[in-house]
């Protein structure tokens, strides 16, 4: 684009989308052919391989749901979710379908600017993890977008509001509820520069999830009871697709009404597969709809909490709420929102459309983005000069510094050059003054910027004589105004190690672009020569300490056939990753025993398509649990305990979860979200069972501390027992976080420095052999036991260590299950 900087912002919603354009300081939404401001995220393709985009697509959802995708975005960068198109043959994967609707969008934007559109900046939730991102960037490049940065859709927003505030320091919440994502972003404006500093959200909570709400508890009950014939009639049934389809966008249409009105009447024809059709009629009351969204309004706000705690602020000290997507037009949400007691008690700020807030921001953050080297300028004819500059194209400093370099064809002078660059638009107009050029044709200046427009600069070059001569380009843009500067990083990234730990490798609200580098120690041997062996890290995204409570969002894997000798078990390998400001990342693998680097590829796909048995299963075990807890909650009085309960409660989880199964099991697109519900349910449950735990855990670490201070004074060595206060105050200071996993964590740390000791001077083994020989009774086999319990007698007896050691694990292989430690606890080292 001619100003030299990408311009064009897309959001990309899981219900609609919407495009603007930066002119000047002001943004303009981009208006489809249907005269909308938004375009509807669907894809339908006819019998004759006509594919449609948007109302049309949306429309025809009802009649032929068979050949129409809606919702997909939820589905990036996730596993087995291709949609096939039975009318034309056709498969389309998530991408494909995202890519479909860039490219209206995209087509949308060069009518109206009569040019190529190449280049967009397209938000993401801020909740997207790395796969979906890299899958959004696959999109836009199907799409014909091959200049692409993608920026977390809370910040899009504060874009919209802070690009020309007044404000120098103020923190804002973006409350960002769409159709099917939920974003809350604590933002700081500080000397006319924004970031995000806080961020909680959730990738399945969305006004969707209101929609099949009353579908399936109210509408479908009510329809087989009006029409008998109607039996059957369910989410999922092969046979009522299209009247579901039809219930779904009478519900969303009926709820939108629901904002304006008290009522809204529902009058829909469904039809079953073989094209009888049936009348069907309803009253939707505003309370019914109310009732159904309050667990998902709930969670918003504690989610909303989170995140100002996180941070260390209360809602006393933001100034407003940012609106952001449909859901906020609810009466019940923004009363329930602005409301002290049960709410945020935070001013609701609606200055700008919520539902082209986002688009807005990203044009304006686009704005800020130059494009490539040379797109928006035909390369300089002969006697001219090229023109390079590094400055900010948007910032809060009215006189920017700009560095740059004039490059001359053949025919241009190269001596006695100087640089003026002139804004004969300010008031009065500004002149840098001829600015003396290098050897090398470089030159610094300083701007003098104007605010509340878009300054342009002129630039001049002249030779020793005072001529000028040609440049490209021969101008340059700036504007003052607030942006963000450093995106922020919302989930910490790590790996998993072979105990169900995580290594950190980038920690949450690192500022982007990151680098990070950390030692690993491989699990086992890969030997080229023998063509086995792999060295496979898994990649997590998450803050949790227990890996299988993180999200595994690929793996970093480095083969047999990738290596030129054998790299033994325990041998060290440096891991670099990197993201960039998009969230994409790249990843290196240094192997010290090989000298050499492997460029590895981190495949970024979120978990595959669970089966829906073992859905059941795990869900079923976390009720089990649930009611476990509760039951011990009433025997323990631990208030924090009860809180954590009723949240359970009031964002009814586990009837969340039940439904989330429940839709998996009718369409395998939503095994996404039963997940991200059944980790919810579980890290909740975490949480509570760790607090009815804690004096427990805190009895034992203190045990073991004392116990560890015992066997030291006994068998360590002088070195040791200067280590020892390290451990304890690391235990000490897990205790005052009432951290019950950095507790565990601290408390087997110690435990294994005891255990290094004692095997170190002798004595583990004799210990571990009397606590094995001591639960003879439960061993299997019981022959083969009293064998090696008497070869151990004797072997402890003549100190042969090394025998005495395998006897024990062969021992500990003959029991059900692990002894008690030595040390306490419920873990045995070996």
């Amino acid at each position: 684009m001619s100003s030299g900087t990408i311009d064009v912002g897309i959001d990309l919603g899981t219900t609609n989308s919407a495009v603007a354009v930066l002119r000047g300081v002001h943004t303009e939404v981009i208006k489809n052919n249907d005269g909308d401001e938004t375009t509807p995220s669907a894809v339908w393709i006819d019998r004759r391989n006509r594919l449609y985009v948007g109302r049309a697509a949306r429309d025809r959802s009802e009649r032929d749901p068979d050949n129409t995708c809606i919702e997909f975005k939820l589905r990036m960068g996730t596993a087995g979710q291709d949609k096939r198109f039975p009318a034309s043959g056709r498969t389309l994967t998530p991408e494909q379908l995202s890519a479909e609707v860039l490219a209206s969008l995209r087509a949308d934007v060069a009518a109206r600017l009569e040019q190529e559109v190449r280049a967009a900046v397209i938000t993401v939730p801020a909740a997207f993890g790395l796969g979906p991102c890299e899958a959004t960037q696959r999109a836009a490049e199907l799409a014909g977008l091959t200049f692409t940065r993608l920026l977390q859709e809370p910040a899009a927003a504060a874009h919209a509001y802070g690009f020309q505030a007044t404000e120098e320091n103020a923190m804002w919440l973006v409350y960002d509820f769409g159709g099917g994502t939920f974003d809350a972003a604590v933002i700081r404006l500080r000397d006319g520069e924004f970031s995000v500093v806080g961020h909680c959200g959730d990738n399945y909570l969305g006004g969707k999830l209101i929609d099949w709400r009353i579908v399936e508890e109210l509408l479908i009950p009510e329809a087989v009871r009006q029409v008998p014939e109607l039996a059957g009639l369910a989410r999922g049934n092969p046979r009522w697709l299209g009247a579901v389809a039809a219930l779904k966008q009478a519900a969303e249409t009926a709820k939108i009404r629901l904002s304006r009105a008290p009522t809204a009447d529902i009058l829909v024809e469904l039809a079953d597969d073989t094209g009888r059709r049936f009348e069907f009629d309803h009253e939707l009351s505003r309370a019914d709809v109310e009732a159904l969204a309050e667990p998902l309004v709930a969670r918003s706000i504690n989610l909303c909490r989170t995140a100002l705690e996180e941070f260390g602020v209360g809602p006393a000290d933001i100034e407003k709420t940012i609106m952001v997507g449909g859901q906020t037009a609810m009466p019940f949400l923004r009363e329930r929102l602005a409301d002290p007691a049960r709410g945020l008690g935070i001013p609701l700020d609606f200055g700008h459309d919520p539902m082209t807030v986002v688009a807005r921001g990203a044009a304006v953050f686009a704005g800020a983005q130059p494009l490539p080297a040379d797109w928006s300028a035909p390369a300089p004819r002969a006697g001219a000069f090229s023109l390079r500059a590094e400055y900010p194209r948007v910032s809060p400093d009215l006189d920017p510094v700009v560095v740059g370099r004039v490059t001359g064809t053949e025919g241009a002078p190269t001596e006695g050059l100087a640089v003026e660059l002139v804004n004969e638009e300010s008031d009065p107009p500004w002149r840098s003054g001829r600015v003396p050029v290098s050897e090398r044709g470089d030159f610094t200046s300083v701007l003098r910027a104007e605010p509340g427009r878009r300054n342009v600069f002129r630039v001049h070059v002249t030779d020793a004589s005072g001529t000028r001569w040609p440049v490209t380009p021969d101008h340059l843009g700036y504007t003052v105004g607030a942006v963000e500067t450093e995106p922020m990083l919302t989930h910490a990234i790590g790996v998993a190690l072979a105990d169900n730990q995580v290594r950190g490798l980038v920690e949450r609200g690192a500022r982007l672009p990151v680098r990070r580098t950390t030692p690993l120690r491989t699990t086992v041997t890969v030997d080229r020569g023998h063509g086995g062996g792999l060295i496979r890290i898994p990649v997590l995204e998450g803050e949790r300490p227990r890996a299988d409570r993180n999200r595994t969002i690929g793996s970093i894997e480095v083969g047999a056939d990738r290596v030129s000798r054998a790299v033994p078990a325990g041998s060290e390998v440096r891991l670099t990753v990197e993201i960039d400001a998009s969230r994409l990342v790249k990843v290196s693998a240094f192997v010290p025993l090989l000298d050499e680097v492997f460029e590895t590829t981190v495949s970024l796909l979120s978990e595959p398509v669970v089966d829906t048995r073992e859905l059941e299963m795990d869900a079923g075990a976390e009720r089990a649990r649930l009611a476990q807890l509760a039951e011990r909650g009433r025997d323990v009085d631990s208030p924090v305990a009860d809180l954590l309960l009723q949240r359970v409660v009031d964002e009814d989880l586990d009837g969340e979860l039940d439904r989330a199964v429940d839709a998996a099991r009718q369409d395998p697109s939503e095994s996404g979200r039963a997940n991200s519900r059944l980790l919810d349910l579980r890290l909740a449950l975490d949480a509570v069972e760790d607090e009815l735990a804690w004096p427990e855990l805190v009895r034992q670490a203190e045990a073991v501390v004392t116990e560890v201070r015992d066997l030291i004074a006994a068998h360590g060595s002088e070195s040791d027992k200067a280590d020892l206060p390290l451990y304890e105050r690391d235990i000490q200071r897990a205790i005052e976080s009432r951290d019950a996993d950095l507790l565990r964590q601290r408390t087997d740390r110690l435990r294994e420095h005891a255990m290094r000791v004692l095997d170190r001077s002798g004595v583990l083994q004799p210990l571990v052999f009397d606590n094995l020989a001591a639960h003879q009774s439960s061993m299997r086999y019981p022959e083969r036991a009293a064998r090696l319990i008497a070869e151990g007698r004797r072997a402890r007896d003549t100190g042969e260590e090394e025998r005495l050691r395998s006897i024990n694990i062969e021992l500990q292989s003959l029991l059900p299950e692990a002894p008690p430690s030595i040390l306490g606890g419920d873990s045995t080292v070996l």
